[in-house]
């Protein structure tokens, strides 16, 4: 069922969406649906609601978790027909999505369920009886500025914001700052979990925690410009960990009370987020690399995660898309990877680590600077750092 009526316009308007270990995806309950291809005409498609499905206890299995960023438009709370066209993006992703037996896992930005409030939506219902996952994306800047207990009261009512639609939140998205007791504010506000993590959350670890040849990160007060993942390895990246302390994150303390968990890139969802458009030979051949690489480090017996991010602010390149999900269907029937809900992966992550050693200590492996325009999405910045799309994410972008 559509989200409070048909919306059947597929305008790519301003809008950006964006995308850890434990059972999930298979597909049951197939019918027929038909979805709009990408010269506006229509096919034949097959949909799928997504059902849990039980992995063997050790198998060494690479789970894949798609993070959808969810991304404001303060429009939509004025303009009706914007909220439809980006609900309408968002339902077409997840067609495609279950033709393949993929989990989308939304991240709501604040203004986004404002507008699901405003216009009667059921959006956030639609998609959990679909078999997707929706949480919350703080990394919208809805925090910016907000320390001690104004943090967590707007964090805690973000949460309830979307609890309120049936939904159980335990992990926020993009909820990092540069200066200490966002990890604090995050347990404190009921979290288990932050996802979202870019270079600039370095920015709160102190001089002794901060890896070295990272020293310039405390130049940085622009989160679209120090907007890579965490260059921290194969074996890092796979495995959440737990930590209590902003000041120390990145150390992994197994009695620790939130789970931090990292991104790896897929440049095709990178090339979507920035522009729409991606190399189809190039970016299969970059996906195909690194999930050969990710695989060859998966440790059975623990949690081993690829959590990816996609953003749709332009219409996203649907064949590069399909190809990446048709690509990880076979490699789902052989039984190398599964699609997964992060909420569940992060109940898993929360009652795996106190019964793990530590991991080892972060190896940071590319600590170029981002500064000088060499990181993701800073090719466009200004002399004075600013953003200038479209070479550069805007501010509250949503790359991994």
């Amino acid at each position: 069922m559509r989200s409070r009526r048909p919306t059947s316009i597929l305008l790519a308007a301003g809008l950006a969406v964006a995308g850890c270990a434990t059972t999930s995806s298979t597909t049951a309950d197939t019918t027929a649906d038909t979805t709009a291809d990408t010269t506006g005409s229509t096919t034949a498609a097959t949909t799928a609601t997504v059902a849990p499905a039980t992995v063997a206890a050790g198998a060494a299995v690479l789970d894949l978790a798609l993070t959808i960023h969810v991304e404001r438009n303060d429009t939509e709370l004025d303009n009706e027909t914007v909220y439809d066209a980006h609900v309408a993006m968002l339902e077409q992703l997840a067609d495609m999505a279950e033709q393949y037996g993929v989990v989308l896992n939304f991240e709501l930005s604040t203004v986004f369920v404002q507008a699901v409030d405003q216009w009667d939506s059921t959006f956030i219902e639609d998609m959990t009886a679909r078999g997707h996952g929706v949480s919350q994306h703080s990394g919208d800047k809805s925090t910016d500025g907000l320390t001690g207990q104004a943090r967590v009261d707007e964090l805690t009512s973000q949460r309830e914001a979307i609890e309120a639609h049936g939904v159980s939140v335990n992990y926020l998205s993009g909820g990092c700052s540069e200066d200490a007791g966002w990890v604090e504010a995050a347990i404190s506000a009921g979290f288990s979990a932050v996802t979202g993590i870019t270079e600039i959350c370095l920015s709160s670890l102190s001089d002794e925690s901060l890896p070295a040849g990272m020293e310039w990160i405390r130049e940085c007060h622009n989160a679209s410009v120090c907007h890579d993942p965490l260059q921290i390895g194969e074996q890092r990246w796979l495995h959440p960990w737990t930590t209590s302390t902003s000041s120390d994150w990145l150390t992994d303390d197994p009695n620790g009370a939130l789970v931090i968990v990292s991104a790896a890139e897929a440049d095709a969802f990178v090339a979507m987020s920035i522009d729409g458009d991606a190399d189809l030979e190039g970016s299969m051949e970059q996906w195909n690399t690194m999930l050969e690489s990710l695989l060859a480090a998966v440790v059975p017996g623990q949690v081993n995660l690829w959590n990816l991010v996609l953003s749709v602010g332009p219409e996203p390149d649907w064949e590069v898309v399909e190809a990446i999900f048709a690509d990880a269907q076979s490699r789902a029937a052989a039984r190398e990877v599964d699609w997964v809900q992060l909420s569940d992966v992060i109940a898993e992550a929360v009652a795996e680590a106190p019964t793990q050693p530590a991991d080892p200590p972060v190896v940071y492996t590319d600590t170029t600077s981002d500064l000088a325009g060499n990181g993701v999405g800073t090719g466009g910045t200004g002399d004075d750092g600013t953003c200038v799309p479209p070479t550069c994410k805007p501010s509250g972008g949503t790359l991994p």
